[in-house]
């Protein structure tokens, strides 16, 4: 693993870039700040490393970009409605950052944090820690986040995370990185070929995107991704959930049992064949087609437009807490000293 500094926050801490990779050739660069993946390079079709990641060239970029670009969200991911979340009676008030909600856990969430980097042996792993202080982010309880890059010899990108509260509270940790196949620099994802294993995802009461808390065949509707297609194919049909959003900003349920490692996605490029594989034991993931990056400058002078990245981000359902109830398995309330642990899987090969 090589260690370089990648630049000084505005508080004047350090963040250092931490670069892991294998016998096979990828790379996988991580900073401090945010635990963000700034750099994937995984080799295509000519077996040349092809960076699949977007991100930014500066510190100062990340400080301020509100895409959260490659960042680890925590302590909660996605939407909650109105942000407020009741424990025991007790109504605790969030950020209202997104519309009248709260999102990614607001303006003190863990990807505007420096992490500690804890110590290790292994060179293909990186392990970082966050903690966040009772009511830090509006909700009870410290709590310390761990999560750990790591890189196999078969090319997979594995993370995991663990958590444990000094209070009950609500943890529900994911990653936001983005994705292009063709390569970070290279335009649309809508010719991605995409495959979902899910037969329903949660639609959307309205643009502010607050699931209604249903659980929706994706039978014969744009969101059916069960057989192979491409993602632009159905992105500007007529669709109210499209509508809302933009296109596809949506949580599906990942088919089988969660808390149990499940196949969830693959996408593929043709033109780079780079193919990769999402696995993860969480309840759903977050599909987000990119519909509002926005014109942004990106790192080796990239220009970076709306759907220039897709997302899958591996979480509980969003506002989950408050439609189920506490004892419900896919629930992310978590009681004193309980452990929070999940881990995803990215898997990368060529066809």
């Amino acid at each position: 693993m090589s260690v370089n500094v990648f630049g000084r926050t505005q508080d004047g801490e350090v963040v250092n870039a931490y670069t892991i990779s294998n016998k096979s050739g990828m790379k996988a660069a991580i900073i401090s700040f945010g635990a963000t993946v700034t750099n994937l390079f995984v080799p295509d079709k000519k077996g040349e490393l092809i960076d699949v990641q977007l991100g930014y060239d500066d510190l100062k970029a990340y400080e301020q970009g509100g895409a959260f670009f490659g960042a680890i969200i925590g302590r909660n991911a996605n939407r909650i409605k109105d942000g407020k979340v009741v424990i025991d009676g007790v109504t605790y008030q969030m950020d209202c950052n997104d519309n009248e909600n709260n999102l990614h856990s607001g303006y003190n969430g863990t990807d505007k944090k420096v992490w500690t980097v804890l110590p290790q042996d292994n060179e293909s792993c990186v392990t970082m820690m966050c903690k966040t202080n009772d009511l830090e982010q509006g909700l009870p309880g410290g709590l310390t986040m761990t999560v750990t890059y790591s890189l196999s010899d078969d090319n997979e990108l594995r993370i995991t995370y663990d958590a444990i509260p000094d209070k009950k509270t609500v943890i529900n940790m994911t990653s936001h990185m983005y994705f292009n196949l063709k390569g970070h620099n290279k335009g649309t994802i809508e010719d991605h070929i995409l495959t979902l294993y899910a037969d329903t995802y949660n639609p959307v009461v309205d643009a502010k995107s607050i699931p209604t808390g249903e659980n929706k065949s994706v039978e014969g509707t744009a969101f059916d991704f069960r057989t192979p297609k491409k993602i632009g194919k159905d992105i500007n049909s007529d669709d109210v959930q499209l509508d809302y959003v933009s296109g596809y900003d949506h949580n599906y349920v990942v088919n089988g049992n969660s808390g149990k490692i499940r196949h969830f996605a693959t996408v593929y490029s043709e033109e780079s064949g780079i193919c990769m594989d999402l696995y993860s034991d969480r309840t759903g993931t977050q599909f987000y087609s990119g519909n509002l990056i926005g014109d942004q400058d990106g790192k080796n002078g990239a220009k970076y437009n709306d759907r220039s990245g897709f997302c899958l981000e591996p979480q509980y359902i969003p506002n989950a807490v408050n439609f189920l109830e506490e004892s419900d398995a896919d629930c992310p309330i978590f009681g004193t000293d309980e452990h929070y642990h999940s881990e995803s899987i990215y898997k990368f090969s060529v066809k």
